[in-house]
């Protein structure tokens, strides 16, 4: 499957450290601020949690000298959540140890694992204050999680949501799932800590800065987030208005059930970046 690289590494930063490094330091000199994701989740054994962690150590190891602070992105099922909840919070707290000044995020996944993810966070959060979390607008309980990481002081990412879930769970109808992210954006833009708002969506982002703009929302007090290699026509618009812009930077040897997993896991998702890529080209949709 190695002919599907030439696509894929337009959203993949690279399979290995070194050559992330030089695409982070490349986003940096640009402007951007980045969130490194080392791809991999679902561990089955011990070992695998154990090089996914040392991973992330070497990452901040080679970045301890930079002074631009990181966005961490992980996995607890790739920290070995699904094996033993103590073991994965031991290697949790190992990365959070050895941050410093960079956030480390806990990412979301699917419905299975969301309230531990969100449990382990608030409970890791009141020793480490630079753990941040992520949440989904499409999930119907994330009213209440935004709740929470408010009160809790919680630096929170928000985004629609990927993965496929019920209709018990989750909004199915993509103008719900918009009106759900708007009021939830719209919560953490003025009671949250330092939240990122994580969407391609021009429609939600013009909305976005309107809000913003009447309700005299500082840039400094927030953050706009995008993929990888996605809209970059977007990414740059957004920066040259004055707002921080965070990529998302995968990188890793599994960038193929990355892709497949996020192509298949809904077919909005293939159409999506075919649309983006169409958009980019074409210099469609710029914002004004």
């Amino acid at each position: 499957m190695q002919i599907l690289y030439p696509f894929a590494k337009r959203f993949i930063a690279g399979e290995d450290l070194g050559t992330a490094i030089k695409n982070i330091h490349s986003l940096n000199q640009s402007g951007f601020l980045s969130t490194i994701d080392v791809l991999g989740e679902d561990t089955q054994t011990r070992e695998q949690a154990l090089a996914a962690k040392q991973e992330y150590l070497n990452l901040l190891d080679q970045m301890k000298a930079e002074t631009f602070p990181l966005d961490l992105s992980i996995k607890l099922t790739q920290m070995g959540l699904d094996i033993d909840r103590e073991f994965c919070r031991l290697n949790l707290v190992d990365i959070l140890e050895r941050a410093g000044h960079h956030t480390v995020r806990f990412d979301m996944e699917g419905s299975n694992t969301t309230e531990r993810i969100i449990k382990e966070g608030v409970t890791l959060h009141r020793r480490f204050r630079n753990l941040g979390l992520v949440l989904q607008a499409y999930l119907h309980r994330t009213q209440e999680d935004i709740g929470r990481v408010i009160e809790e002081g919680i630096s929170t990412r928000l985004c629609k949501g990927a993965y496929r879930e019920p209709e018990s769970i989750a909004y199915q109808d993509m103008d719900a799932i918009r009106d759900n992210f708007f009021k939830q954006a719209r919560r953490l833009l003025t009671d949250g800590f330092q939240p990122a708002i994580a969407t391609h969506d021009e429609t939600l982002i013009r909305e976005i800065l309107s809000f913003i703009e009447a309700e005299n929302i500082a840039p400094g007090t927030f953050f706009f987030e995008m993929l990888y290699g996605v809209r970059r026509d977007l990414q740059e618009d957004l920066l040259k208005k004055g707002y921080r812009m965070r990529i998302y930077v995968p990188y890793g040897k599994s960038w193929l059930p990355y892709t497949m997993r996020r192509l298949a896991e809904r077919k909005e998702n293939i159409l999506f970046v075919l649309k983006s890529l169409f958009r980019e080209t074409f210099g469609l949709g710029k914002l004004h």
